[in-house]
């Protein structure tokens, strides 16, 4: 006898983690917590949904009968929400099969606000572009997943982002050389009196004024926020909110991230036109 009734398939459980169905196909069963990154609707009830996971990275995922079926997964597959996923899955298969989702959390105070709904969307967008299919990253998780919860508790500030990028692009492995000119190898001490600096976004480096004539792609930056950079680069998470930027470092920072982010990516990220305007808005008058 079947031992439940999926998707009008018998299915027998096999424990402790197979799951065998009565048309032939063995899944593995898996749960993990995850954050939603992105949502869409497939065809009349189904939705395609990526998740961002603890244990296994970015997975995407088909929940069957997720829009007419409010019982398996309870509004737990919009985006921002922090939940407990149960899934199937088959080595060699592009998809998974989302089988229930318990909510942890779903950041309300995000979702009734317009200024976090830009933040929160740009944070999702960056990591779904940046993590790998099925690579796993807790830290990257972890990162997200405080983020979002000083996002829903305090004010939007450009601060978070800039903070944000960096992060991810460190645990992503695009972190910034920044210790010194990366073509002529001087060091922070010696560039102290040099009176430009700038980051090359295809070496992906700090490089002088001298080494910088024979280089394309180049955004200014003073050595005071390549130091804060750096700072944020290895800051305990739970501490790094306490750093402060300067007007100085927050305008570099402000040109530098998001173009070097695009350079890795090859594109430039949705999101971050809903930014720029909502940003331009705020500091008029």
């Amino acid at each position: 006898m079947p031992l439940f009734i999926l998707c009008g398939v018998s299915v027998y459980v096999i424990l402790p983690f197979m799951v065998w169905f009565s048309n032939g196909v063995n899944m593995p069963l898996f749960e993990t917590n995850a954050i939603v990154i992105r949502s869409l609707n497939y065809g009349e009830s189904d939705k395609i949904v990526t998740f961002f996971s603890k244990d296994f990275g970015k997975i995407r995922g088909i929940a069957k009968g997720a829009r007419r079926s409010r019982k398996r997964f309870q509004n737990a597959l919009g985006l921002f929400s922090h939940i407990h996923l149960i899934f199937f899955d088959r080595e060699g298969v592009g998809l998974v099969r989302a089988e229930s989702g318990d909510i942890l959390h779903t950041f309300p105070r995000i979702r009734e606000d317009l200024t976090k709904i830009y933040y929160g969307n740009y944070f999702l967008e960056l990591v779904n572009e940046m993590a790998g299919e099925r690579e796993a990253n807790p830290e990257a998780f972890h990162h997200l997943l405080s983020f979002l919860k000083n996002l829903e508790e305090g004010e939007p500030k450009e601060e978070s982002l800039r903070m944000f990028e960096i992060r991810m692009l460190s645990l992503f492995g695009y972190r910034p050389s920044l210790k010194g000119c990366d073509v002529c190898r001087k060091d922070w001490e010696d560039l102290r009196k040099s009176p430009t600096l700038f980051f090359s976004l295809e070496k992906g480096a700090m490089v002088c004024e001298g080494c910088s004539k024979m280089l394309n792609r180049l955004v200014p930056l003073s050595l005071g926020t390549a130091r804060l950079i750096e700072q944020i680069s290895q800051t305990d998470l739970s501490k790094i909110h306490r750093l402060k930027f300067t007007p100085q470092a927050l305008v570099e920072t402000r040109e530098l991230l998001p173009k070097f982010i695009t350079y890795q990516l090859g594109k430039e990220l949705k999101s971050l036109k809903g930014l720029k305007e909502i940003s331009a808005k705020r500091e008029k008058p």
